[in-house]
């Protein structure tokens, strides 16, 4: 039963979705093609650049926002709204209601954040690529590195980056982009769980949802944030160099720790609230 349940949520939330993830890769395939033209090299661009770095930036945040509070307004209405009536009513158990909308809900965000991740490293590999063609090699590694780098082989490169940030481009990729899949389940959870515990207030049901969202929200970040600064604090003391060495290998590392934490308890707490009995509107 939980396989028709996750066909069914695939079928009702795809079209909206696909249509989001759509508009993040055009707004990828329209900024590399800005990247790879002379507009910023122009006079009196800097305010033109300003903007479309900001558009570029707050669309970013608004395709991730839309998803994650589209998944949570289809949670809460198909669950505790009038679907809810219906929802419950079928030969399935609260853990199957919650699994199905929590597979397919983390399939999207996971999605999302992979395109997010790409369209990022895409815009930077065009401005990167359109440089160095117009300007070659050297005098990328010249601007970015100095005068000192435009030397480099690529195992040079490589061996200088993993000396600075404590890992090679393939592990940095990999770790950040491991940090956005377990941030995508906690945040997720955030949003249900939040969802779950307005149903125990008897009135205001959403604004007591959305009063515990932010209180959720605060938590995970002040507990995230403990998690990646202080194991590192002791570290102040040594040389600075050593400590940045330390902190950016660390941090990532600790961020995935701190999220899966988080998660697991967002996790636990949905289960306990999801087998209490439901107070639908």
């Amino acid at each position: 039963m939980l396989g028709k349940l996750i066909k069914h949520e695939w079928r009702a939330t795809y079209k909206l979705m696909a249509a989001i993830n759509l508009a993040l890769v055009l707004l990828t395939l329209g900024g590399c093609c800005i990247l790879n033209t002379d507009i910023f090299e122009q006079e009196d661009v800097f305010l033109l650049a300003v903007f479309l770095v900001t558009l570029y930036c707050l669309s970013l945040a608004a395709f991730g926002m839309a998803t994650v509070f589209y998944l949570y307004m289809r949670f809460y209405r198909n669950l505790f709204g009038k679907e809810g009536y219906f929802m419950h009513t079928l030969p399935v158990t609260p853990m199957q209601l919650l699994h199905s909308k929590l597979i397919v809900g983390y399939a999207w965000t996971c999605l999302n954040s992979v395109l997010v991740s790409l369209s990022i490293l895409s815009l930077i590999t065009a401005a990167f690529f359109h440089y160095a063609e117009k300007y070659g090699v050297d005098s990328l590694l010249k601007e970015l590195y100095g005068t000192g780098m435009a030397t480099l082989s690529h195992g040079d490169f490589m061996d200088s980056f993993s000396q600075k940030f404590g890992y090679t481009v393939g592990q940095f990729f990999f770790q950040f982009l491991l940090l956005h899949f377990v941030a995508s389940f906690a945040s997720l959870l955030t949003g249900y769980v939040s969802i779950l515990l307005g149903q125990l207030v008897e009135k205001y049901k959403r604004m007591a949802s959305v009063g515990f969202y932010i209180a959720l929200y605060v938590i995970n970040q002040i507990v995230c944030s403990i998690l990646m600064i202080i194991p590192t604090m002791q570290k102040l003391d040594g040389d600075m160099d050593e400590f940045l060495y330390s902190y950016c290998k660390d941090v990532i590392h600790f961020g995935i720790i701190s999220q899966i934490l988080m998660g697991a308890l967002f996790y636990a707490a949905a289960v306990f609230l999801m087998r209490r009995r439901v107070n639908l509107d």
